[in-house]
């Protein structure tokens, strides 16, 4: 399971209340300075409910021709502070990982290529979007399998925080005072830098 979050993180998470959620997230994939791709989040509430779509598009080209693609769509659904679902279609290369996890009985039942996880009911996915859910045990959001991280966290100017993440995933996250996601960086299969820049 995930371990807590360092004593360097025990300030308050990023507060944001409801009315402050974005309708929507879009990010422009860049690698070594160019673009490859597109990351979107749209979100919606209703019926007391947060539903998430994030859709993930990639497509890598050497002298023309297409040597990496890439597709993720997956849905979250969010009653306050409970994950209640979560979808998962994950296309890499031709190679598809489908994953579903729903909560029943006082846990998340996830179902994926790591086979069925019983997961407590405080868990959720690895979704950047949302940095007050890193205190949480996290799973992967490809194949639901339970996340080894450390954190650590970093004030910068102008009220933006910093989060970054080691351990079974990399990747080092900004958001404004309020939680607003503003930027995200990794490393990609080859060593490059992979970041995010708002559309």
């Amino acid at each position: 399971m995930q371990r807590r979050l360092l004593p360097l993180l025990a300030l308050p998470l990023l507060a944001r209340p409801a009315s402050a959620v974005p309708s929507a997230y879009r990010f422009r994939i860049m690698r070594e300075g160019s673009a490859i791709g597109t990351h979107t989040v749209t979100l919606a509430e209703a019926g007391g409910q947060l539903t998430a779509r994030s859709e993930v598009a990639i497509q890598v080209k050497l002298m023309g021709i297409t040597v990496f693609r890439l597709t993720h769509l997956f849905t979250e659904v969010w009653a306050g502070d409970r994950l209640r679902s979560v979808t998962s279609h994950h296309d890499r290369n031709g190679t598809v990982k489908d994953m579903t996890a729903r909560a029943e009985g006082g846990a998340i039942l996830v179902q994926g290529p790591e086979g069925p996880q019983r997961l407590s009911a405080e868990a959720a996915p690895l979704s950047w979007w949302d940095p007050r859910r890193f205190d949480r045990p996290l799973f992967d959001n490809e194949t639901g399998k339970p996340l080894r991280l450390q954190w650590s966290r970093q004030q910068a100017a102008g009220g933006m925080t910093i989060f970054r993440a080691t351990g079974d995933e990399e990747g080092e996250g900004q958001y404004a005072a309020d939680g607003t996601w503003l930027a995200w960086r990794t490393k990609g299969d080859d060593g490059s830098t992979v970041t995010y820049e708002r559309a």
